[in-house]
């Protein structure tokens, strides 16, 4: 009871943070509240509810940023202490461990209440719902584990050790990987129909009837890849302890596929979410960030004036920032901004020098970044690019003709600082040196060129430390939808359907209808697909994982797969092209290890003390 007792107050006092209840703590308890009393009140329940869904496992937030810097196309550019550096710019390979989770306290809360809405008196209609949600949420979190560990145990009733007890029946062995990937997909489908109460939600904060098809579809498109591509492996990843825990070993990847194209197809059918319709860069923006009358995002970690982020605060250009410190944490690479294709199908490669090597110059240093992708100015500022009315201003130095030809290259030290003759340099001319916004390789300004703008918010005072912002999380949204359907029908041979699906994403992107024909439908260019419209919906880690490609791509040698690059403007001094800007590429000045991604890293070990308290549990392969 005890234990009980301490979570419910935990709840209280996260359900009136929720309510606004900030004289709770200030009074002098009187009484405890039983067990009784929480799961027969829909008030309290809802508390309950609130505490596990606040509690639901990310790998990078818009509360704790730093992750994305290892699992998607982002340089950390934000503080520079020596242990951040080496963890996320300097690190030698991937540790074992990375991206463990293996919560069974979190599995228990959730048990617990199933159990104790089933004996709960409470209106049936309201209990079948709270019921549904916590084993929405236990679904999603075996989801979690497994795609980090494979396969785990599957526990779905509370335990509780008795002195005397044999401790060996608490202890349970691993489920295989398919196992728990089908415990996923059996729970979605039991529980959809119950969820469709809570479809109107406001801001999809809640579990509804499409986030149970959306989390359906993702598992079975993991489990079709991870066994379709982890046995084409030359020497397939699997466990010598216990068979089928890793690798989904013994199974046939179709009817996982059927199943993933099956559940993203009800609900692009059913058209309660859909697509939002874009035609710029802006309204891609919005698709993603703007909750009013949003039909695209299907579930959501919300947040409001009673509970807000700093995201905006920790990656809003330096000259933009409305409070007095932080910025830029998080700086989209070059790599990532190369990936959005020109939309007259030229290649993706910025045009920063002609076929013989020479630069190429711009009048304008926005101009080399036009006629792409919407989802690209959509995701990232761009240098010139205009954000809560004002341009992202980035300048890296000057270009000093030579007489050769050729350009020395003068990078500046201060932002919004001047080429000034006390510079002690012949051709200072006064004119504009380095940017407001940088680039600059320390920390608060951008280290690669270019900053973020999906998730960082345009309302004014958004990105102050008091007031936060209010701009949600997106755990599912119609953009992954499509693209599910769109591979999942390629894997099964249905051309057709694929087609719809990958180019309904790429028409509402610029590229126009029916852009992509057979020849295109290719595992790596749907890879490409997601690269771009889920940036930071934490997807490119692991769908490179479930491919088997993220050994291949991020091998530990230094390449423009493995290093991440930076493009700098500078403004012509001289000669011909004098007053125009040229690029120059690069890597990243603060970036000095490649990417390093281990076989043994496609699954992440037991903690040693895991295995000490479960000796029915075998250490995944490979370390």
């Amino acid at each position: 009871m005890k234990k009980n007792i301490i979570f419910i107050v935990l709840t209280i006092i996260l359900t009136c943070q929720f309510s606004g209840c900030n004289d709770f703590l200030d009074r002098t308890p009187t009484d405890f509240l039983t067990d009784e009393q929480v799961w027969n009140d829909n008030t309290m329940v809802l508390g309950v509810l609130a505490n596990v869904y606040d509690s639901v496992p990310m790998n990078g937030s818009l509360q704790d940023d730093v992750n994305f810097s290892l699992i998607d196309d982002v340089m950390w550019c934000g503080l520079m202490n020596t242990d951040v550096e080496t963890a996320r710019n300097q690190m030698v390979a991937y540790a074992y461990d990375f991206l463990r989770y293996y919560d069974y306290r979190y599995i228990y809360r959730l048990n617990q209440g199933i159990e104790k809405l089933q004996a709960s008196t409470i209106a049936e209609d309201d209990k079948v719902v709270y019921e549904s949600e916590f084993r929405f949420l236990r679904a999603y979190a075996y989801f979690e584990m497994a795609r980090r560990m494979g396969g785990v145990p599957l526990i779905t009733q509370t335990a509780e050790y008795t002195p005397g007890m044999d401790i060996s029946q608490l202890q349970v062995a691993r489920s295989t990987e398919a196992e728990v990937y089908d415990f996923v997909y059996n729970e979605c489908m039991a529980i959809k129909e119950i969820l469709a109460a809570n479809n109107g939600v406001t801001n999809v904060s809640r579990a509804n009837k499409y986030a149970a098809l959306a989390l359906a579809s993702r598992a079975m498109l993991y489990a079709g890849s991870i066994s379709k591509y982890n046995a084409a492996m030359s020497s397939p990843i699997s466990s010598p302890l216990q068979s089928g825990v890793v690798g989904m070993t013994g199974t046939s990847p179709n009817g996982y596929y059927e199943k993933a194209l099956a559940t993203a197809e009800e609900i692009i059918n059913d058209g309660v979410f859909q697509l939002h319709p874009v035609n710029s860069s802006d309204d891609f923006y919005n698709a993603v960030c703007v909750k009013d009358g949003n039909r695209e995002v299907i579930w959501s970690k919300d947040y409001s004036s009673g509970k807000f982020h700093i995201f905006s605060f920790s990656n809003i250009p330096q000259s933009m920032n409305e409070d007095n410190d932080n910025g830029s944490d998080l700086c989209p690479t070059l790599g990532l901004v190369e990936s959005y294709l020109p939309l007259d199908g030229g290649p993706g490669r910025i045009a920063d020098r002609d076929a013989n090597g020479n630069y190429i110059a711009y009048d304008d240093v926005s101009e080399i970044f036009d006629g792409r992708d919407y989802r690209l100015k959509g995701t990232c500022l761009v240098p010139g690019q205009t954000f809560k009315g004002a341009q992202l201003d980035i300048l890296a130095g000057v270009a000093i003709y030579q007489a050769d030809g050729s350009y020395l290259l003068i990078e500046g030290s201060e932002a919004n600082s001047t080429y000034d003759p006390a510079d002690d340099h012949p051709n200072a001319d006064g004119g504009r040196f380095v940017g407001n916004d940088g680039p600059l390789s320390r920390a608060t300004y951008t280290n690669t060129g270019f900053n973020l703008r999906k998730f960082v918010d345009e309302t004014a005072g958004s990105s102050a430390r008091g007031q936060g912002s209010y701009i949600w999380w997106v755990y599912f949204r119609m953009g992954e939808v499509y693209l599910n359907a769109a591979e999942a029908a390629m894997e099964l041979g249905q051309t057709d359907k694929a087609l719809r699906y990958a180019n309904a994403i790429r028409e509402r992107a610029g590229f126009g209808a029916n852009s992509w024909t057979a020849a295109d439908l290719t595992i790596d260019n749907l890879l490409h697909e997601r690269r771009c419209e889920l940036v930071l919906e934490d997807h490119r880690f692991w769908d490179m994982k479930r491919l088997r490609k993220a050994h291949i791509r991020w091998n530990g040698v230094q390449s423009e797969n493995t290093m991440l690059y930076a493009l700098y403007p500078f403004r012509v001094i001289g000669g011909p092209d004098d007053g125009k800007y040229i690029f120059d590429r690069h890597v990243a000045y603060r970036f000095r290890a490649p990417r390093n991604f281990r076989v043994g890293n496609y699954y992440s070990s037991f903690a040693t003390d895991a295995l000490n308290r479960n000796p029915k549990l075998v250490q995944n392969p490979n370390f």
